[in-house]
């Protein structure tokens, strides 16, 4: 288990050093998600969608609470450092390799055949982006609680553990993780029904009552959290993107996806972070015949381990089972095929493989040494391809601008690329090849509204006023309900003198999106503008329910310094440089509270602050030189 550990740990010690991918859901799910950065949204994080934060109306039902916790308790332990997630990531996937040993023990009673299965799952390069990207951990936490729940499943006909009453309990709170992980967790009350009636080594001799009680709470924890969900969420599935497919498209486009997920566990060279997929209606197609040639070799497969090695065919069936729910492509929206999902159905893979390595070191055991050393060399060649796949993947994930670089060599096409990598560029400053990318992608798909907004905001914020109103106006008119467009558009209104339009665009961006800390810090200083200070406070308010922040003290203290309310002024500005001491604006204010109070020291030490941190600002150089007289 020290070695697996190794194995586990090693080659991915590179991810310690790549930052978070912003484009790809880390900068949204982590820094700009206000359930992560305190507890007081504990209640929102079990009780609404995962993007219930960025969009009142529901960008998605996915329910993934454990994934949200998680962030949560890392965010609060290293803070927005993108090696504590990496970090969280890394010790999760070899916690994963460890559960694998312990169960594929379990499952063959075999410590040698144990280690290949796990050792083979520790150096799988498909693996790469579930462990590399901080968004994926969904992945691996479903995969290790499924995991541990099945191995409590296999160990509650063991007298050890009092008549498998301790294992009942075990597996239903690990089941109940894994379904508060990801949906492909379902899958698991299935395969235990397979093991229990057709792979149990007590099958014979147990009754239907004691079968269905060894997983019958299985089934009621289902039964439970689907109907849970549906009460949340309004529906179980959310289609998305591709919910027009006819039953034929489902159908054979499932066949598709099966070889080509298949033909990445047999071969995992060419990987990329983004594969574009092409729905199929006719049946004879390359791509659905290899995924029926691939179910044929599965089925072929599954029969001679029956015959000969019956705990190894349960691999092909997992695989299977935990893959099924990723190849109906009505579900899936735009990224239906992709590495992460491969890593539970991998499992399966690796039972099968890592079975037939262990049969094989064991006849060559049994003859000459050069079989042995045979044998020994072709892992060993396995492990080094592996590795070196593994270690040249990494950097991939290093920042956004190269992993949507990269993707773009396989998809030079792909219009949804191309604005991904205008939002790199976009976030380094790099205007001009924003700008060129997001054209890219409108040439590509005209009707594609988010690099029409974003083109829209780089107009606006180069002064060119009217064209950003094009674009926005534009924008709003293909999604109505995306916050940022509205909130652009407001941008321009105001600085345009336009406020009442302004004003309806910040409360439309609201109403879309109560959570959003520019939404109510843009409509609070427009209220503070415009001389409406109560309905400014209110907003500024609002958002630090949503989350404390120093813009929302900062205005606070400026309105309560225009209502003559000196102690409440005070305390809003400390709030905000307990949050930035470098906030020059509230050292400033500070400074001109203490003053006008005969503090004249205090003031004193908070204008030469304030004037440290912006040398050039007049007014502070004003504030200085009146004091000192």
């Amino acid at each position: 288990m020290a070695f697996l550990l190794f194995l586990a740990l090693l080659p991915y010690a590179g991810i310690l050093h790549n930052d978070f991918t912003y484009i790809y859901d880390d900068k949204a799910q982590i820094l700009d998600n206000p359930y992560v950065h305190t507890f007081g949204h504990l209640r929102e994080v079990f009780t609404t969608p995962v993007w219930s934060f960025a969009d009142a109306h529901g960008m998605t039902n996915y329910y993934r609470p454990v994934m949200t916790f998680g962030f949560l308790i890392c965010y609060q332990i290293f803070g927005p450092l993108a090696f504590g997630f990496h970090l969280a990531s890394l010790l999760l996937h070899a916690a994963v390799v460890m559960m694998l040993y312990l169960f594929a023990e379990r499952l063959f009673r075999h410590r040698g055949a144990a280690f290949a299965v796990a050792g083979l799952f520790a150096l799988h390069p498909v693996h790469v982006e579930s462990v590399a990207w901080i968004s994926a951990v969904t992945d691996l936490e479903v995969t290790f609680f499924y995991l541990l729940a099945f191995w409590c499943f296999l160990q509650v006909d063991n007298p050890r553990f009092g008549h498998g009453l301790l294992m009942h309990a075990a597996m239903g709170v690990c089941f109940l993780l894994a379904l508060l992980s990801k949906e492909q967790a379902l899958t698991l009350a299935v395969l235990a029904v397979i093991y229990e009636h057709f792979y149990r080594s007590d099958r014979a001799e147990t009754t239907w009552a004691e079968k269905i009680g060894r997983y019958g709470v299985l089934w009621l924890l289902l039964i439970g959290y689907t109907v849970m969900r549906i009460h949340l969420m309004g529906s179980f599935a959310h289609p998305k993107g591709w919910a027009r497919m006819t039953p034929d498209e489902t159908l054979f486009s499932a066949f598709a996806l099966l070889g080509q997920y298949f033909s990445k566990l047999i071969w995992p060279a060419q990987l990329s972070a983004f594969y574009v997929f092409h729905p199929t209606s006719h049946f004879f197609t390359a791509p659905v015949l290899e995924g029926v040639g691939t179910l044929i070799l599965c089925v072929v497969v599954f029969g001679v381990l029956w015959r000969i090695a019956r705990p190894a065919s349960f691999g092909v069936l997992w695989l299977l089972c935990t893959l099924a729910p990723v190849l109906n492509a009505r579900w899936m929206g735009t990224y239906v095929l992709a590495d992460r999902y491969s890593y539970l159905p991998s499992v399966g893979f690796c039972l099968v493989v890592g079975w037939a390595g262990a049969s094989l070191w064991q006849a060559a055991s049994r003859r000459q040494d050069v079989w042995r050393w045979a044998v020994v060399a072709g892992a060993s060649l396995v492990a080094g391809l592996c590795v070196l796949r593994i270690v040249t993947r990494i950097p991939d994930w290093q920042d956004d601008v190269t992993l949507i670089s990269r993707a773009l060599v396989a998809e030079p096409d792909e219009f949804i690329l191309h604005d991904a990598l205008g939002d790199a560029y976009w976030m380094r400053e790099n205007w001009q090849l924003a700008e060129r990318e997001w054209k890219e992608s409108l040439r590509l798909h005209p009707d594609y509204f988010r690099p029409i907004n974003a083109l829209g905001a780089l107009c606006a914020k180069q002064g060119r006023y009217d064209e950003a109103r094009e674009y926005l106006q534009r924008a709003v008119a293909l999604d109505p309900h995306d916050a940022d467009s509205h909130l652009n558009l407001g941008a321009v209104y105001a600085e345009t003198g336009k406020m009442d339009r302004a004003e309806q665009q910040f409360r439309i961006a609201l109403s879309i999106s109560p959570l959003n800390l520019a939404a109510h810090n843009v409509l609070g200083k427009l209220y503070f503008d415009s001389g409406r200070l109560t309905e400014a406070e209110q907003q500024f308010r609002e958002s630090l329910q949503v989350e404390p922040n120093p813009a929302a003290y900062d205005y606070l203290g400026y309105i309560y310094t225009q209502w003559s309310d000196p102690n409440r002024a005070e305390s809003a500005f400390k709030s905000a440089l307990a949050m930035n001491g470098a906030d020059s604006h509230a050292h400033y204010h500070l400074g001109l509270i203490y003053a006008a109070t005969g503090h004249n020291s205090q003031a004193l030490v908070e204008l030469q602050t304030a004037l440290a941190a912006d040398p050039n600002n007049p007014e502070i150089l004003s504030a200085l030189e009146k004091l000192r007289r």
